[in-house]
């Protein structure tokens, strides 16, 4: 393991696990986390897997030869070992930018289940999704499919060498197996040939 460079005001503190494991750990105010041996100052840097854009680390365990995974998110040790909570009932650890990849303890908060749910509320990506199904919602009626989008749905299960399950189709088009069983059979959507 070579010497590690730390960043201006950056500090390691090691993580403590409930299971042995070979390596010890230690993650940083900054959201880098290393693995070492003997001393901090010589660990490899760790580039982590990414859940839905959250930097976690993972690893297995092995338990009288049962494999069990195990995953920490960065977000979550380093708020834990940086970020002294203010009351008991905050689980859950919010981005301030929202950038998910973002884990200098200076962009973390712990917070409620209410304050979480109200931070995600404000989400410019919330409030654009929003406005985009309130104009799709508008132009169709309120209904989740259009002509054109049945017209398509048709075409799908009228090729005798289809292939595409109904739970794909239907899962592609936002709409439930039933409603597209039901355009086939004709029962639905019935006036449209194509």
């Amino acid at each position: 393991m070579e010497p590690i460079r730390v960043f201006p005001n950056e500090e390691f503190k090691e993580i403590v696990f409930e299971d042995k494991l070979k390596l010890r750990y230690a993650i940083s105010n900054k959201g880098r986390m290393i693995s070492f041996k003997k001393d901090m100052k010589f660990a490899r840097l760790l580039k982590g897997s990414s859940v839905d854009g959250y930097k976690v680390f993972k690893y297995k365990k092995f338990n009288n030869g049962k494999i069990t995974n195990k995953h920490y998110f960065y977000c979550k040790l380093i708020a834990e070992y940086f970020i002294p909570k203010t009351a008991e009932d905050q689980t859950y650890v919010l981005h301030l930018d929202r950038k998910r990849d973002n884990d200098d303890y200076r962009n973390l908060k712990w917070a409620t289940r209410e304050e979480m749910i109200e931070h995600s509320n404000r989400s410019p990506h919330v409030l654009q999704a929003r406005k985009n199904l309130l104009e799709h919602n508008l132009k169709s009626n309120g209904a989740k499919l259009t002509v054109t989008k049945v017209m398509l749905i048709k075409k799908l299960l009228s090729k005798p060498e289809q292939k595409t399950r109904l739970k794909m189709i239907a899962k592609q088009f936002g709409v439930s197996e039933m409603q597209i069983r039901r355009i086939k059979s004709g029962e639905n959507w019935g006036h449209i040939n194509v």
